[in-house]
């Protein structure tokens, strides 16, 4: 209970600011909001996959020109996603040889992949449907995380995963996939967002399913860290990653999913 009050301030304040941004804000604001998310997000994995040993200013940089990019369309945002890691090869030549060239240019590369492309996708995501709609298919994953949070406290059962994330259960994740389909289905059959109905069934599919694969696999980056959270930034709700986790490999399956 402790836990939950100490995180409800943000819950408080979040979820109105996410609404405004994604449904009220200009599309310029939508992509500043995501280039800080990027920014955060990058320094954080930074931390993680180097221990503190350098500043991803290479990722910081390559962020900006993808996130200005996608600006103009997904042709511009893929041609700067090519064009960054070309960057991230030549850097990796003019390094030198020290040992870690190839771990280094992972490193950047799945940054790029993680945090800016899938930001970027979210964006095109809002462009072909609308801010109201992108709000709701996050609104899924949090409802995926209420089901999962409530269902595994009170059946309890079998641990999903117990060396990846000790708290995870079965029963959690069945009962986090339930409420993740039935809200976002709802959602479709009441109209809410102007949702069309076939896709979103398929995308409440993927989202109650990935969104959790996606949570367990930031916590095998956190274990084999050695970190507890990627951040205090949030307070008791740890860091940007932390939040962040379940929706970033959303964005490039549900826009291909609307895009059919």
């Amino acid at each position: 209970m402790k836990k939950l009050i100490a995180r409800l301030p943000v819950i408080i304040i979040g979820i109105p600011a996410v609404y405004w941004l994604l449904v009220k804000a200009d599309n310029p604001i939508k992509l500043v909001f995501f280039a800080i998310i990027a920014i955060l997000g990058q320094y954080e994995l930074c931390s993680m996959l180097e221990k503190g040993s350098r500043k991803p200013i290479l990722e910081w940089i390559s962020s900006l020109i993808m996130l200005t990019g996608v600006f103009w369309g997904e042709r511009v945002l893929f041609a700067c996603l090519t064009g960054c890691v070309v960057m991230a090869m030549m850097t990796t030549v003019f390094r030198g040889l020290k040992g870690d060239g190839i771990k280094y240019f992972c490193h950047v590369v799945f940054s790029l992949f993680y945090l800016p492309f899938c930001l970027s996708c979210f964006y095109l995501l809002s462009l072909k449907l609308d801010g109201m709609a992108l709000f709701l298919i996050l609104s899924s994953v949090w409802a995926l995380d209420i089901g999962a949070y409530i269902f595994g406290m009170s059946l309890r059962g079998p641990k999903m995963a117990p060396k990846i994330s000790p708290n995870k259960t079965i029963s959690g994740a069945i009962g986090g996939f339930i409420c993740s389909v039935a809200f976002l289905y709802s959602a479709a059959h009441y109209g809410w967002g102007n949702l069309p109905l076939p896709r979103t069934i398929y995308a409440a599919l993927v989202i109650a399913t990935l969104g959790q694969i996606a949570d367990l696999f930031e916590s095998v980056i956190k274990r084999e860290s050695d970190t507890k959270d990627s951040s205090s930034l949030l307070g008791a709700h740890g860091g940007i990653l932390d939040r962040i986790d379940s929706v970033l490999f959303l964005g490039p399956l549900c826009y291909f999913i609307y895009s059919l």
